[in-house]
């Protein structure tokens, strides 16, 4: 730690180490994004999305991805359940709840224009970004596969051949938090740029095991991006990337939930607190294990032809391995059963795509025509310990997944360890193409065909790379392939309204997203997974929307609106159910369901130096259709009305803030308050697993001067500890209230 304070004061202290000044916003001012693959205005672009710029990344404190969940209408997205940088992501109703590699995220996560294809290793820190582009409903046209409740993209600061530049910025914080940021920018030559940025995250953690009594929920990250940027001709540009990261923090640990006193069997969502603190755990898991390593490179090319034509490639890959080993029941140890789930995951991705852009006919014509190849392998050793140690100085030996295995009484049970495994091949082709009529109305249509092809293995382990012989003979092990096509159009229309100095559009779309069939990875009963275990369906979801995006008063308000409907079709869950043993994990298509919702986005500038802002969205969701029964009848009569996961029928933001200069100095006083009616985390609706405390308040005080910057900012302010996620009789309580100062300088 001292080392890391000395190395983080010489960042602050040197004038070569510092990162740029954000770019300039007038707080209403309009975002170029490239939410449909060419520079736009936010609010000329028929889709309902949020922009978030720099500015506001850095003028609010946001500086991981989870934090802008709160800033989006019908986004959650939170830190998944007992790891340390996988994200939990549910837009509109449609996401994933288990960060199992053979389920597939339906809400896209993109790294300039790279996708992350797993949701471990996708909760970012928001270092060195230029802006946040949040598209909501199907993509599936222009971004494909796994975009069915929308796509999230990041765009990065590019180098910059016009100077040295940079920045560096020191944080401490509550519990013992000590991060530090620097970015560099460095022309090389005329025409080449390389841009440096590199991040350390540190805490001692917000928790404390009881049983040994030792920090838990640290955080311990270290990570660092290269880019070079150039230029040979006026027609050439070559936009090159590598990152690594290397997060050794622990994993979440679970508090248990309350038993009912008045119904047996049942548990509450109120969660136990030993010694009447929700962060002191009882847990006999006192060797956590979270190891997790990532890291990429892509390349993008674009050439610029003459006429209005541009061909450009993106190439890009990704890795990761992430060893993980959680508490899954929260006991203390010799109190009921103790259970760990390990898991041992590998994972490579390589994506190419190809876009040929162009306008005709006056250029009244865009169009947009490309090919996606996406091949990616995953492996992952998974083992649920049975282990019960007891007393202080015992350890679960999490780095040996044979030690303790939980184990059927004969060979056609549940058997750990096993390994899970599969490849996967997507092709697809795409186009799109924008009619200007008259001079306010455009007419969109694009199509997207998709071919996909996976292959699933699983073999079941006595020893390390030992596969267990049945009774009869055979090897426990099996493989499955299976093919899928899918056909995404999308058809939209805008009508540019015009009153005096004002601004108004009304758009109308429909859309359909794809996400690709999957397979039951957590499936460790061995009749089930080599006798009936089959493929599981692709969900689709059509949406129908219609909405305005307007400004007014000379751009001091802006007001957006929408509402839209969404059929969602083969409904794929992965559920649990409480056993004496660890939880039941289950995946099947469940049936059909009809999701619909208002979503409102307004701020305005009523005084110089004051904005105020926010947003409220509606959703009403019900099955259409079950396909089987979830097992859901003990807790509703009817399994219809269950309320899909993560669906408040009311959410909202509101925020506000004051800018003024103080002599040479900028001061800014900024916060934001944001909250949900009660909502479900978990399919059967299960009485611990329904959230009615969900409300976050945030503040910010920065005060900037020259180069010189101070930001005092608290996180939960009030301090509200609601469920963030849970899986049989354990939850995640939210991180508590934190207050961090951050000094930074630019150059």
């Amino acid at each position: 730690m001292k080392r890391l304070l000395v190395i983080a004061a010489g960042l602050v202290a040197a004038p070569v180490v510092a990162q740029e000044a954000p770019t300039t916003n007038d707080g209403l001012g309009d975002i170029v994004v490239t939410a449909q693959r060419r520079e736009q205005e936010a609010q000329t672009v028929p889709i309902p999305m949020t922009a978030l710029s720099a500015v506001r990344l850095e003028d609010e404190a946001m500086v991981n991805l989870d934090r802008i969940g709160a800033a989006v209408p019908n986004l959650y997205l939170a830190r998944n359940f007992g790891t340390g940088s996988g994200a939990l992501v549910f837009m509109r109703g449609v996401g994933e709840g288990d960060s199992i590699f053979t389920n597939d995220p339906p809400v896209g996560i993109y790294v300039d224009d790279v996708i992350l294809p797993r949701s471990t290793g996708s909760l970012l820190d928001l270092i060195d970004i230029e802006r946040i582009e949040v598209l909501r409903g199907p993509q599936g046209t222009l971004y494909g596969r796994n975009t069915s409740g929308g796509a999230i993209k990041l765009v990065t600061k590019r180098p910059s051949v016009d100077r040295v530049g940079g920045a560096a910025d020191l944080t401490v914080g509550s519990y013992g938090r000590v991060d530090a940021r620097a970015t560099a920018n460095l022309p090389l030559t005329r025409d080449l740029a390389v841009r440096v940025s590199a991040i350390s995250r540190n805490q001692r953690g917000w928790g404390r095991n009881l049983t040994d009594g030792a920090r838990v929920n640290t955080q311990d990250l270290q990570g660092g991006r290269l880019s070079l940027l150039w230029e040979p001709t006026a027609d050439l540009t070559l936009y090159a990337t590598a990152d690594a990261t290397r997060d050794r923090s622990s994993p979440r640990y679970p508090q248990r939930f309350a038993v009912d006193p008045f119904v047996p069997g049942r548990f509450t969502n109120e969660f136990v607190m030993p010694g009447g603190d929700v962060d002191a755990f009882e847990s006999a898991d006192t060797d956590p294990l979270n190891r997790t390593d990532t890291g990429g490179a892509s390349l993008r090319v674009d050439y610029r032809a003459g006429d209005g034509i541009t061909l450009t490639s993106i190439t890009g890959y990704r890795a990761l391995r992430s060893q993980i080993g959680f508490d899954q029941t929260a006991n203390p140890p010799g109190v009921g059963s103790n259970v760990i789930l390990l898991q041992d995951q590998h994972q490579h991705s390589f994506s190419q795509e190809v876009q040929l852009a162009g306008t005709a006919f006056d250029a009244r014509l865009e169009w947009l025509f490309g090919g996606f190849y996406f091949n990616e392998h995953n492996d992952q050793l998974t083992a649920v310990s049975f282990a019960t140690p007891a007393g202080a100085g015992a350890r679960f030996r999490n780095d040996d997944f044979f030690n303790a295995p939980s184990r059927g009484a004969g060979v056609t049970g549940n058997w750990s360890p096993y390994e899970p495994r599969l490849d996967t091949d997507s092709y697809s082709a795409f186009g799109s193409a924008t009619l200007t009529l008259g001079t306010r109305a455009h007419v969109t249509g694009g199509l997207r065909y998709t071919d996909e092809r996976k292959r699933y293995a699983v073999r079941f382990l006595t020893a390390p790379d030992t596969v267990l012989v049945l009774p009869d003979g055979r090897a426990a092990r099996r493989r499955i392939a299976e093919r899928w096509t899918d056909l995404s159009p999308r058809l939209a229309i805008d009508y540019q309204l015009v009153s005096g100095g004002d601004d108004a559009m009304i758009y109308a779309s429909l859309a359909k997203g794809f996400r690709s069939g999957s397979f039951d990875g957590r499936a460790r009963n061995i009749g089930f997974a080599l006798e009936r275990q089959s493929a599981i369906a692709p969900e689709t979801v059509w949406t129908y929307e219609a909405g305005i995006k307007s400004s007014w008063f000379g751009r001091l308000l802006r007001l957006n609106a929408n509402y839209f409907r969404s059929d969602y079709t083969d409904i794929a869950f992965s559920a649990s159910r409480v056993t004496a043993g660890p939880p039941e994990i289950f995946r099947r298509n469940v049936g059909d369901a009809r999701i619909q919702g208002l979503e409102v986005e307004w701020a305005a500038q009523p005084l110089p130096g004051v904005v105020v802002g926010g947003w409220i969205a509606t959703l009403t969701d019900r099955f259409t259709r079950l396909t089987s029964s979830p097992g859901c009848t003990a807790f509703v009569a009817d399994e219809r009305d269950l309320d899909l996961r993560f669906t408040p029928s009311f959410r909202y933001q509101v925020r506000g803030s004051l800018t003024q200069r103080v002599g040479q100095a900028r001061l800014r006083l900024g916060g934001d308050i944001s909250g949900a009616s009660p909502y479900n985390i978990a399919l059967c609706n299960e009485p611990q697993h329904r959230v009615d405390n969900a409300e976050t308040i945030n503040a910010q005080a920065a005060l900037d001067w020259r180069d010189w910057g101070v930001t005092l900012s608290a996180t939960n302010l009030a301090d509200r500890r609601y469920n963030t996620g849970s899986v049989g009789t354990i939850g995640y309580p939210v991180a508590p209230r934190e207050v961090m100062l951050q000094l930074r300088r630019r150059f």
